[in-house]
């Protein structure tokens, strides 16, 4: 596979976001075929669709959310294109799975957490008894783990912070945190690195909904 396309949303996340799809890209000497460009809440993705499309690419890699890409996915697929999708862990998984119903089969989604069902991991353990607590029922997904795991990580660094913790402080305290061991998970930041965890796995939705490794 050497043609890749990219979605994005027009606005500084969305920017963000498609330069680090191109820095991945030109890592392996290769660049976008096509560009599509979406505002918020777009529902009209005709252009963005034709761009892409026109370029026939073996690949298109969506940086936007579950709504937006499962429309584009659908609306790409009605015109004829042939391409793998994917997604960033941007998009929200569980939703884009049920957005996108039967069409979503083989849709390769990234996640930055291990996943939701695996309780072998203490801190996925940890997370599930929480979730049933509060939902009083067992309804996971990547983002909310994400989200646990972030929680947890902002709690014990207002710990290490003190008593009366800054904005300065607590962006120190961030910093240092190095190999922190979240259940299983482990989290390390520097200044000069704030992504906070190497962990990616790719997953892919199944006939049924659920995510395959």
């Amino acid at each position: 596979m050497k043609k890749f396309s990219v979605i994005h949303y027009d606005d500084a996340v969305g920017k963000e976001n498609l330069a680090a799809v191109e820095l991945a890209l030109t890592k392996r000497g290769l660049k976008p075929s096509s560009i599509g460009t979406l505002k918020r809440n777009q529902t009209d993705l005709g252009a963005a669709v034709s761009d892409v499309v026109k370029a026939a690419p073996d690949v298109v890699i969506a940086t936007t959310l579950y709504k937006t890409t499962g429309d584009f996915i659908k609306s790409a697929k009605k015109a004829g294109s042939g391409a793998q999708f994917a997604s960033t862990s941007f998009v929200g998984a569980s939703a884009l799975a049920g957005e996108l119903g039967d069409q979503g089969t083989g849709v390769v989604v990234a996640q930055v957490v291990p996943p939701y069902a695996r309780a072998s991991i203490p801190i996925v353990r940890e997370y599930q008894a929480a979730i049933e607590k509060s939902l009083g029922k067992k309804d996971y997904s990547f983002t909310s783990l994400e989200s646990y795991i972030g929680a947890k990580v902002l709690v014990e660094a207002i710990r290490r912070a003190g008593a009366n913790p800054t904005r300065e402080g607590l962006l120190k305290t961030l910093d240092s945190m190095q190999n922190f061991n979240v259940g299983g998970y482990l989290v390390d930041f520097s200044p000069s690195n704030h992504n906070g965890s190497k962990f990616v796995e790719l997953t892919a939705i199944s006939k049924a909904g659920r995510f395959a490794y």
